[in-house]
This record gives structure tokens, sequence and C-alpha cells, in this order.
């Protein structure tokens, strides 16, 4: 193998991934205008996602086809969401935002994280003789177009979510909770000031993140995780009681850590079994540096041909 650039997409191939960013983009819809349950919309958008991208490689047989469709992907929820807040602030209505459901939310997160992990998983079973730098380029713009996706992706969830939505009351009497696992009962419990869906959100809001960050920068560490979380959740837990949103929990603090801790440990598992499925020669599959295949690999062509 040489060290050459490897080959980009072709024009057709360019055009082939954005449909299927396309249709992604539109499967929350269909998917609602052909089922009444959302546990079947889910189940159909995680199916027909599947197929596209399975598809979509099948053609191209390229990784940053896949990154390419999520971009698209992407792309088109962030112009959508530029649309609503044009047409809303035209028409002079109350709202402005789109609000989004939890509907809305899990779609979009198994339409990123099915062609990511269709990825990771093709990468993850390579053999050693279809282990090549041009692969290793092709995955690492694939790890590049994913993670600005999921930036996007991550930023709208996180606005539209969690800041929009809050009614401050200045007047009020602000409550914040310093008793253990208050708040997880109440989740569990199902009470007003909590749900089960709540308590799996609050776990998981800054995985996306410090993984993300992890990918980004190869030093970022649990510890910096738990910093991150500790003080991204503070400060969240400040606003809701500077603004008098709604109770202040220590839990959530707490569970917000873990969620940060998380986002690492899933880029350990995934780049730790690489290692042991390439035998130490893909040491870190999840970084955006290019570490060519070691030179055994090769020259094995060269001698055969010698």
């Amino acid at each position: 193998m040489t060290l050459l650039p490897s080959q980009k997409l072709t024009i057709s191939e360019f055009f082939v991934s954005l449909a299927a960013g396309l249709m992604l983009y539109l499967l929350p819809n269909d998917a609602k205008n052909q089922f009444e349950s959302e546990g079947i919309c889910i189940g159909f958008i995680f199916l027909v996602s599947f197929v596209i991208i399975s598809v979509l490689f099948f053609i191209t047989k390229r990784y940053e086809a896949l990154g390419t469709a999520l971009m698209t992907l992407s792309s088109l929820c962030l112009i959508n969401l530029i649309i609503s807040v044009i047409s809303g602030v035209i028409s002079r209505g109350n709202e402005y935002w789109p609000k989004l459901t939890e509907y809305n939310i899990i779609s979009m997160f198994i339409l990123w994280t099915v062609p990511f992990l269709f990825g990771v998983m093709i990468r993850l079973l390579t053999s050693e003789a279809s282990d090549t730098n041009d692969s290793r380029r092709s995955f690492i713009r694939f790890i590049s177009l994913s993670m600005g996706s999921l930036l996007i992706i991550y930023g709208m969830v996180l606005i539209l979510r969690m800041i929009i939505p809050t009614a401050p009351d200045m007047q009020g009497v602000r409550t914040i909770s310093f008793e253990p696992f208050a708040y997880i009962r109440e989740c569990l419990d199902g009470s007003e000031n909590g749900t089960i869906f709540r308590l799996i959100w609050n776990g998981i809001v800054f995985a996306p993140l410090t993984f993300y960050l992890s990918v980004l920068i190869p030093r970022f560490r649990i510890f910096h995780g738990i910093i991150l979380g500790f003080i991204l959740g503070i400060a969240i837990e400040g606003f809701q009681l500077l603004f008098n949103t709604e109770t202040a929990y220590l839990d959530d603090v707490i569970i917000y850590i873990i969620g940060a801790v998380l986002g690492i440990c899933i880029k350990y598992a995934l780049n730790g079994l690489r290692y042991l499925l390439s035998q130490g020669k893909d040491p870190c599959m999840l970084t955006l540096e290019y570490i060519p295949v070691p030179k055994k690999n090769r020259g094995e062509a060269q001698v055969i041909e010698d």
C-alpha cells in the first residue's frame, strides 16, 4: 500500500449518500403517518434505517458514505429548525421554537446511532487482509463526519429540551433537595416532578458530549469527564435554582457525572474490542489521528513479488 490519500467519494456515490440521508430524515414522519403506536414507529425507524445504511454501504463500500448520510440528516434537521423559527417570528406567534417530544429525541438518537454503530461494527470485524491504509483513512473521514453530525444534533436537542422550555419564576419559593436518591425515587414512581424518561435523559445527556471530546482529544480521560460532569451538573442545577424553573436535586449532579463517564467508557470499550480483534495491530480505532497499517502487513505483498 502507498501512503497516498485514499480515494474519495465519486459524484454518484456522493449523491447516493445524500439520498440516503434524506430518507433517514423523512423516516420519523413516515412512521407516524403509517402507525399509531410510537413503539411500533420506533421499531420501524430502527429496521428501515438499518436497511438504508446496509444498502448504502453495499453500493459504495466506503465508510465516508455513511458519514455523508449522517451529515445530510443533521443538516436537514438544522435547516428545518431554522425555517421553523423564522416562520414563527414572521407570524409573531407566542411560540417561536418547535417543541421536541420524547418521540423526536428517541428518533434522532436511533437515526444517528444506527449508521454510526454500523460503520464501527464493520471496522471492528475488518480482517487483517482488508485492513489497509486506504480503509483507515476512509474510516477517519467517517469518524470526522459522524462527530460533526453528532455535534449538530446534540446541540439542537440541548437547546430545545433543556434551555428553551424553561419558564422562570423569580417570585416563587426556591427548593433544593440534598436527600440521597430522592429524585430517583420520584422518577421511578412516576410523580409530577419526574418520569423514567427524565431519569434516563439525565443519565445520558452528557454522554454524547464526553464521547465527542474523547474522540476529538485523545488525552481526554475519565477524570476529565468526572470534572466536566460535575461542573455542568452544578451549572444546570444552579440555573434551575436561580430562575426557579424546578427543584434542584443533588441526585441530578451524581447522575450527570455518571453519564459523562459513560460516554468515555463507550469509547474505551470499542477501542479495546478492536485492539483484541486486530491482535494489537489497530490500538486506537476511534480517533481522528491517522495510524498507518504496520509495516509488516504492508511489506507482505512486496516479499511475495520478490
